[in-house]
């Protein structure tokens, strides 16, 4: 198959002329024989299976199917207060709409971090020093710069071996926080953190295990030291900005639709996951003003689920403002309106010392239950307008 003059493979999505928002894609065999409604019935159906089976909740019954009938999984009944809070005001988590299937094809690019760091060349952005991340050898040593090389597991164990230098590392298809940690180096050894254990790694069989495990990558990357008013929060956790962008096919630039400060706690170091037991905080989009953190009320493991000061470190929340948040939202519309094929997308941001906005990652599933717990996304009627473009409400 070509496109304009070049092969390309049957999974790349193909981009018309005339674009209107939608990702289109080589269907799969099996997509073409039951068809596209029934496709995407069966693939929500084993979606909904899998995460009711590794999720109980401890509601009647009645209330689970209650839940299933409109759209939900049976958490939300607690993560939202359902039915108190209206229903029709949230985004659902269970869909069976050929456009969510269609939005899945970016999101499989966004959501893998080497794919996301490709974005911006196959978008026409010509960032200095951006190539395309190997592949095929081992490891590959600081990317994107004049010195990136290929290097031994002994080089990349010198690489590390900085008396007080921190790391973190994940997998590049990693998901809610799964297999991060901190790779810190103090008197010589190299220790691994996670949560409130910390013990010594060994970095060859680490890497040893890594190679003979599923074919995905690991980042290692540098331990970016956060602003002032973030390292007062909790300071051994990365606290980042999720911000929702959304992007009418009518509009000529994105938006910003909600956006929730999240912070650590001893329970999710070095990372700040929400369903790990870190907090969610909303942002007033006006005025960078905080509200009333939640804890997940689920999986933080602590009773009380409410919180105006930070449960750990005591540091008030509620009624802080954060600083150079009209900076934030200004970096992250640029990058999403760098993108234009990805009309919606959750953007994690770490301000740095300097007050500069780092973007960390992008994020084609942004976990509505993290956005949603202060209020349902539908609530905005630009939002309802957005989804209702793509037929998803």
């Amino acid at each position: 198959m070509y496109l304009e003059g070049r092969p390309v493979s049957v999974t790349e999505p193909l981009f018309t002329a005339n674009w209107d928002g939608r990702i289109y894609e080589q269907p799969s065999l099996l997509r073409l024989l039951v068809g596209g409604e029934a496709y995407c019935t069966g693939r929500a159906a084993w979606k909904w299976l899998k995460h009711e089976r590794r999720t109980h909740v401890s509601i009647p019954l009645r209330r689970k199917l209650e839940m299933w009938r409109r759209g939900f999984f049976a958490e939300s009944a607690i993560l939202y207060d359902l039915p108190r809070n209206d229903p029709s005001e949230l985004r659902q988590r269970l869909s069976v709409s050929p456009d969510d299937r269609a939005r899945q094809r970016v999101g499989r690019t966004v959501q893998s971090k080497a794919g996301a760091a490709r974005l911006p060349a196959r978008s026409g952005l010509p960032p200095g020093g951006n190539r395309r991340l190997p592949a095929r050898r081992p490891i590959f040593a600081e990317p994107f710069t004049d010195r990136e090389r290929y290097i031994t597991s002994g080089d990349c164990l010198q690489l590390l071996q900085v008396e007080g230098a921190r790391y973190v590392v994940k997998p590049e298809d990693g998901r809610h926080g799964e297999g991060v940690f901190l790779l810190e180096c103090r008197d010589g050894r190299l220790l691994r953190r996670r949560g409130q254990d910390t013990q010594p790694l060994d970095l060859d069989a680490f890497l040893k295990q890594a190679a003979a495990g599923p074919p995905r990558g690991t980042f290692i990357e540098r331990w970016v030291e956060q602003g002032p008013f973030w390292e007062r929060l909790f300071p051994d956790s990365a606290n980042t900005l999720r911000v929702l962008t959304l992007w009418h096919p009518d509009d000529l630039t994105p938006s910003i639709a909600r956006a929730v400060q999240r912070i650590g706690t001893t329970d999710t170091v070095p990372a700040d996951n929400w369903s790990g037991g870190g907090v969610s905080v909303p942002i007033d989009l006006a005025t960078g003003r905080l509200g009333v953190g939640r804890l997940h009320p689920l999986k933080s493991g602590r009773q009380e689920q409410r919180v105006t000061h930070h449960p750990d470190t005591g540091t008030p929340i509620e009624g802080a403002v954060i600083p150079g948040w009209s900076r934030v939202a200004d970096t992250v519309l640029r990058a999403a309106g760098g993108l234009p094929f990805n009309r919606m997308g959750g953007w994690d941001v770490l301000v740095d010392r300097e007050g500069v906005p780092v973007v960390v990652e992008a994020n084609a599933n942004s976990d509505v239950n993290l956005l949603q717990v202060h209020g349902g996304l539908l609530a905005d009627p630009a939002t309802r307008r957005f989804y209702r473009a793509f037929g998803a409400v």
